[in-house]
């Protein structure tokens, strides 16, 4: 009976120790998917355009900041007094999100400095993982049809165009991971017709020229970091309503921003003060458009962004800010699915109405459209412009 008893004691206090391992019964399909690399959706798991969450599409654009901090206006010739525009945030400075803009008066934006990522434009980031989720629940619901997803007006008419994807594909990738490439890729050209509007002289605000800001040096990779962030938002499945979605963009972000070396902002200040008279001119005032000095006219993935100690050299405080942080991190947009190009699936369609440039490199009258593939012309024109009006170099971060 001793034995018995102590063997069950062994037992027991054997069993209590031993690691306690979930039951499969509990696993997480999606988890295992990942874990196995297998995006496919299982043909026991039905689909239902209904149980799709319905984002009306985005209307608005968040106002932000021209690069450089404590910037100072003009109104016409005439200088603004008491004007001056602080710019530069902390991450602990942001606030929470809001789909479509939401509530300015909890959601703040503004430059942010990280290690690895460079400058971070918060509205850019924001606005882009909007348009993001709006598009790839567009694109699920329509799978595998093609459907025509309508933007409203910014500059010009906007139209994505998705044109019927092969069941090959569904079957490789899966609905969502199908939806989330093209999405991610159609709202990068988005991002880009937005840098280029404003380039060749669109006021989202009439009076108000916005040229200073197009294609500034945080704005391509915000943009992509938006993009991504909002990917593996809907990944996770954390969109299934607004109110998670939002949630969920602010838990998210303040993890990216931790993961690329978010900075006080005072030390953010240094960063920029740091590359005054290099990327941006302090002697010059808003909306004088050669304020910034070096524009990201770079498209290509991956997305490499902007470091500032990269930039200026022999600065021993910009080193010791960084000098524990990983290398700096590429953003990567997907141009391909498989072996077939995005481009032969999806198509971004912008045609002129009320507003035409003065001056653009390929056709512009009314009524006429522009897609993706006329962008490297017109991004060759810029970069023709930049050169000379800015200098040789204005579209590299070095001296």
């Amino acid at each position: 009976m001793k034995l018995r008893a102590l063997t069950a004691t062994l037992l027991v206090l054997s069993s209590a120790c031993a690691p306690r391992w979930q039951s499969a019964l509990n696993a997480n399909s999606r988890q295992v998917a990942l874990a196995l690399s297998d995006p496919a959706e299982l043909p026991a798991e039905r689909f239902d355009p209904a149980d799709v969450p319905d984002f009306a599409a985005p209307k608005k654009l968040r106002p932000c900041c021209a690069f450089g901090q404590d910037l100072k206006a003009k109104l016409g010739p005439v200088p603004v007094p008491f004007f001056e525009q602080a710019n530069v945030f902390g991450p602990d400075d942001l606030g929470r999100h809001g789909y479509d803009k939401g509530n300015l008066t909890r959601e703040h934006n503004g430059l942010v400095y990280t290690c690895r990522g460079g400058f971070i434009d918060i509205a850019h980031v924001r606005d882009n993982a909007d348009r993001t989720i709006f598009l790839t629940m567009q694109i699920a619901r329509a799978l595998p049809g093609g459907a025509i997803i309508e933007f409203p007006e910014e500059g010009t008419l906007r139209r994505v165009i998705l044109k019927p994807v092969p069941p090959e594909l569904l079957a490789r990738y899966g609905r969502w991971g199908v939806a989330t490439t093209l999405a991610s890729w159609a709202s990068l050209q988005l991002s880009t017709w937005h840098e280029i509007l404003t380039w060749y002289g669109w006021q989202s605000i009439k009076g108000i020229p916005e040229k200073l800001s197009a294609f500034s040096p945080e704005d391509v990779y915000s943009n992509a970091l938006g993009i991504n962030l909002a990917v593996g938002i809907i990944t996770n499945r954390e969109t299934r309503s607004r109110q998670q979605y939002e949630a969920s963009m602010q838990a998210w972000l303040a993890e990216a921003l931790r993961r690329l070396g978010a900075v006080p902002r005072a030390q953010a200040r240094q960063a920029m003060q740091a590359v005054d008279g290099l990327w941006w001119d302090s002697s010059k005032r808003v909306p004088e458009w050669n304020l910034v000095t070096r524009r990201f006219v770079a498209m290509t993935s991956p997305i490499a962004p902007w470091i500032v100690a990269d930039a200026v050299k022999h600065a021993p405080a910009l080193a010791q800010m960084c000098k524990d942080q990983p290398a700096p991190l590429p953003m990567i947009i997907r141009d391909q699915l498989g072996d077939l190009e995005i481009a032969a699936l999806i198509t971004v369609a912008l045609e002129f109405n009320d507003w035409v440039p003065e001056q653009f490199p390929v056709p512009a009258a009314n009524g006429q459209t522009v897609t993706q593939a006329d962008f490297p012309a017109i991004l060759e024109d810029i970069r023709r412009q930049g050169a000379t009006q800015l200098g040789p170099h204005f579209d590299r971060p070095g001296p």
